[in-house]
C-alpha cells in the first residue's frame, strides 16, 4: 500500500521524531518514512513493536532509535528533544475513546498534557516543522454539531486550541489532523477498528459482527501517513486544523467489498449508526499542502480493502497473525 504514496524525500534535512510510535499510524509513518530513506527517531511509552513490525522488516526496524518515555514527562520529552534534536515532529501519542472514559485523568494527561510538552519542546529547540493529531471527535464541540460528546474529542480540541495559542504567542508553527476512521494493519483497538478487524476476520475464516451501520468514512493507514509526513516536509508558517477523511461509505458496500476478495467471509453488521460525522472533505488539507509542497495523495476504499486482506493473508502465512489476534 505504500507504492500508492509520494513523499518529497529531498524536503527532509535531518529526522523526524514522532511519538506514539507504536501506534498504528505511528507504525505506517515509520515504515512510510524508511521506505523513502528518511531517518526516523521513534517515541513510545513501551518497547512494545507489535504494530511496526507487521510492517517493517525486522532488520530495519532495529537501526530505528526506539526510545522509551512518558509524554506527560516534561523533562523526558524536553531531553529527548535536545539529545536527537529532529527537524520535524509527527506527535501521535494518545489514548483513545475507551482509554479515556476508562481513565479520565490519564487520558488528559497524554492527550492535553502531552501535547503542551511536544510544544514547548519545540519552542525552546526552535523547531519548525510540526505535526500533531487530533481526531474527527472533536467535531463534537463545534457549533452546530450533534455527535456524541466523548472526552478524547474534548481534550482533542483542547490540543487544537494550544497549538494556535503557540503560534500566537510563540510563532511555533504547526499543522493539526483530525483523520476519521483508520483502516489498515495494526489498527486493532478504539471503537471506530472495527472495519478492519473485520478485514482481519475475512482472511482469517473467521465470523465478525461490525457492531454499527450506516454510512462512515474508509481512510487508509497509509493515507493518513502520508498526509502526517507531507505536512513537516516544510517549515510552518501558523497553527492549521484540517480534517482528513478518506471515503464516506455504507457498512454495507463495505461488506460486499471484503466478500468480493473474500466469497465466503461470514462479516454482518448490527447495531446503530455510529455518533460521529458521516461525511467531511478533505480539499482544505489538499490545497493547503499543494500550495507549499504536494498532494499527499489517496487511495479508493475498494483497493484498500483488498490490499489490506492480502497484507493480512501473507501475516497469517508467515505466522505474525492467528485467531488470538482478534481477542
Amino acid at each position: 500500500m505504500l507504492n500508492h504514496f509520494t513523499i518529497p524525500s529531498n524536503a527532509f534535512a535531518g529526522p523526524v521524531l514522532i511519538t506514539g510510535a507504536g501506534g498504528c499510524i505511528g507504525a505506517w509513518t515509520i515504515a512510510m518514512l524508511l521506505k523513502n530513506n528518511i531517518d526516523v527517531i521513534a517515541c513510545d511509552l513501551t518497547n512494545n513493536k507489535k504494530r511496526p513490525e507487521l510492517l517493517i522488516d525486522s532488520q530495519d526496524l532495529s537501526k530505528v532509535p526506539w526510545i522509551e518515555g512518558d509524554i506527560s514527562d516534561t523533562e523526558s520529552v524536553l531531553n529527548t528533544i535536545e539529545k536527537y534534536k529532529p527537524e520535524s515532529i509527527i506527535h501521535l501519542a494518545a489514548l483513545q475513546v475507551p482509554f479515556c472514559a476508562a481513565d479520565p485523568t490519564a487520558g488528559a494527561k497524554v492527550n492535553v498534557v502531552g501535547t503542551v510538552n511536544v510544544m514547548e519542546a519545540a519552542k525552546q529547540n526552535s523547531i519548525k516543522r510540526i505535526a500533531h493529531a487530533s481526531s474527527m471527535a472533536a467535531h463534537s464541540f463545534l457549533p452546530g454539531s450533534d455527535s456524541l460528546k466523548t472526552l478524547y474529542g474534548a481534550y482533542k480540541m483542547c490540543d487544537e486550541q494550544i497549538s494556535e495559542v503557540y503560534w500566537q504567542d510563540h510563532k511555533v508553527p504547526s499543522v493539526c489532523l483530525r483523520p476519521a476512521i483508520v483502516n489498515g494493519v495494526g489498527r486493532d483497538q478504539g471503537m471506530t477498528s472495527k472495519q478492519t478487524v473485520a478485514m482481519l476476520a475475512a482472511a482469517l475464516g473467521q465470523p465478525y459482527d461490525i457492531p454499527y451501520k450506516g454510512n462512515v468514512s474508509h481512510l487508509s493507514a497509509a493515507e493518513v501517513a502520508s498526509a502526517f509526513i507531507h505536512s513537516v516536509s516544510y517549515d510552518g508558517d501558523g497553527a492549521f486544523v484540517f480534517d482528513i477523511f478518506g471515503e464516506s461509505v455504507n457498512i454495507n458496500e463495505t461488506i460486499k467489498m471484503i466478500k468480493e476478495i473474500k466469497p465466503n467471509a461470514k462479516i454482518t453488521s448490527s447495531g446503530s449508526e455510529m455518533p460521529f460525522p458521516s461525511k467531511l472533505s478533505d480539499i482544505p488539507l489538499r490545497k493547503h499542502l499543494k500550495e507549499r509542497i504536494n498532494d499527499y495523495g489517496s487511495i479508493d476504499t475498494k483497493t484498500m480493502i483488498s490490499e489490506t486482506i492480502k497484507a493480512f493473508e501473507i501475516l497469517i502465512q508467515a505466522g505474525k497473525i492467528d485467531n488470538n489476534y482478534l481477542k
